[in-house]
């Protein structure tokens, strides 16, 4: 039995066993300090709170604040105050309520006295006190603001653009990690530490929404490839630099898949013992955020085709402002003047253009590309599409990181995206498509030995999903570490979607004139 798990289980018997003598003392009958339940409104009597502070112990998440508080409130009540009773009431309550209810030196003191000038420190307190409760709620049932750090989903979302996203319309998430700080996602800033604590994982549960995730939704949701990350670099996936530093030990690529496990188990000694690399483990419910756009539902074959994507054979509409990398070749050198030109007249960003002379890289929309064609310095503009059959580098950062397909960013599949009840023949040519959505995202042990496949240590030729999964990728196709590139996003990482943007600030530009008044308050596409 884990210590966490031992010290839970001390605080609630210290709780039953001290909460009958502690009433007792207080005035209150004893034998309600036995009653699950009503125990916690005598216990609002007792210490002078409002009785309905008891309803908001149902809330998932939030009830592991509350309970935090009755107990520094219970403390204070019994004349425990000062920072080390208090700092007991909050870590070691298992120690301090038994301390209280059986000595005799412990009397019922009533909460801290309030009145006079300290009746306004006290409205404010319990003003501040609700105020963070209302605001959690809020964030973890109804909507939370997002902001977009890369270019990924340009030109529809774009960087510097401030937006709230919508956790209620696909219906939201019950906290999986419920004992961690309020209104802080994984890392407490400053401190610089995880802001939660793992000590109790509860199972995936998403209450009724109104709307589920359709074809090209923008959605926001946890990095898949998120559970481990290095804290220095969480752009590169700790998957990704695992295979890196195996190929580069096992000198070439034959020897490497000569004996994968072996080179693999090499990489994850290497960077766990590699002193600037903070290696950090994070439940589901704390990965990374990512919005990229839905692109293939459960159950749809997918493919890429020179960039057309296409579901179940039929291209996907068109979606405004889709951008991909031009190969651009000029007759003139690019100066600072016509970036400002092409950036006041088209949009283009300092930061589209990669290269310089007179051959280089722009990313553009298709409208951007036709107007910059009709400019004199431009002789030819077009798109260098991904062949299948790369070198090996890419195939390898390719989703499914397997050199039994050759596929790229521009030519994919087809794909076919597990549905729940999906029933799928299994074999080893099609593993290494499913094999993480089997072992990682549905808890199954998975290995192959002599040619035959083991799940659970059976013999496995088929498999039937539990979970839907979503094709995501970003509207910046050349531009995007998405669904290509890690493949599946399973509906338990989907945490909602983007509704407007409140705020949008040009990071390129300065003053007032970085404020895109023209975005403001605009709805998602």
């Amino acid at each position: 039995m884990s210590i966490p798990v031992i010290v839970l289980i001390a605080t609630l018997i210290a709780y039953f066993a001290s909460l009958w003598m502690l009433f007792k003392k207080a005035g209150q009958p004893s034998w309600t300090g036995f009653v699950p339940g009503y125990n916690f409104f005598i216990w609002q009597k007792v210490t002078d709170r409002p009785w309905y502070w008891i309803l908001i112990l149902i809330i998932p998440g939030v009830q592991f604040l509350m309970l935090v508080i009755m107990n520094v409130q219970m403390a204070w009540s019994f004349g425990q105050r000062g920072f080390v009773n208090t700092l007991l009431a909050i870590v070691a309550p298992f120690y301090l309520f038994p301390k209280m209810a059986f000595s005799d030196e412990v009397k019922y003191t009533g909460n801290i006295d309030w009145t006079g000038r300290k009746s306004n420190a006290r409205e404010w307190s319990d003003a501040l006190l609700f105020a963070i409760i209302a605001a959690f709620i809020i964030r973890t049932f109804v909507f939370e603001a997002f902001t977009i750090p890369t270019p990924s989903m340009e030109k529809s979302m774009l960087v510097g653009d401030y937006l709230f996203v919508s956790k209620a319309r696909y219906g939201a998430k019950l906290p999986e990690t419920p004992l961690s700080f309020p209104l802080v996602h994984h890392t407490l800033p400053i401190l610089n530490i995880p802001s939660y604590l793992d000590w109790q994982n509860l199972d995936y549960y998403r209450l009724p929404g109104w709307s589920n995730v359709e074809l090209t939704d923008a959605v926001v949701f946890n990095y898949p490839l998120g559970d481990t990350v290095i804290v220095e670099d969480e752009v590169t996936s700790w998957y990704q630099y695992i295979r890196q530093i195996g190929l580069q030990a096992a000198g070439s690529h034959e020897n490497y898949l000569a004996d994968t496990k072996k080179y693999d188990d090499f990489a994850r000694k290497n960077l766990l013992n590699n002193p600037r690399a903070t290696i950090s483990v994070r439940p589901k419910d704390k990965k990374e955020n990512y919005v990229k756009r839905c692109v293939g539902l459960p159950g749809n074959t997918l493919e890429i085709v020179n960039g057309q994507l296409t579901i179940d054979g039929a291209p996907l509409r068109d979606i405004p402002g889709l951008q991909f990398t031009y190969t651009v070749r000029t007759n003139a050198g690019i100066t600072k003047a016509v970036q400002d030109k092409w950036k006041n007249d088209f949009g283009i960003n300092y930061s589209d253009l990669r290269g310089s002379g007179m051959n280089v890289e722009i990313t553009l929309n298709e409208q951007q590309a036709a107007d910059l064609s009709t400019q004199g310095i431009i002789d030819t503009i077009y798109i260098a599409w991904d062949s299948k059959g790369l070198a090996w580098a890419p195939v390898w950062s390719v989703f499914p990181n397997d050199p039994q397909y050759d596929w790229s960013r521009d030519n994919f599949g087809p794909l076919l995206i597990p549905a729940k009840g999906m029933k799928i023949d299994l074999n080893t040519k099609n593993l290494p498509l499913y094999l993480r959505a089997i072992r990682s995202y549905e808890s199954n042990e998975v290995y192959v030995k002599d040619g035959k496949i083991f799940i659970n240590g059976e013999v496995a030729d088929s498999y039937t999903f539990k979970l839907d999964y979503y094709w995501m990728m970003g509207d910046n196709r050349h531009n995007s570490l998405d669904s290509r590139y890690w493949g599946f996003v399973p509906e338990d990482h989907v945490v909602g979607r983007p509704s407007f943007v409140w705020l949008s600030l040009d990071k390129e530009l300065s003053g007032f004139s970085k404020i895109r008044w023209s975005r403001m308050f605009k709805g998602v596409d």
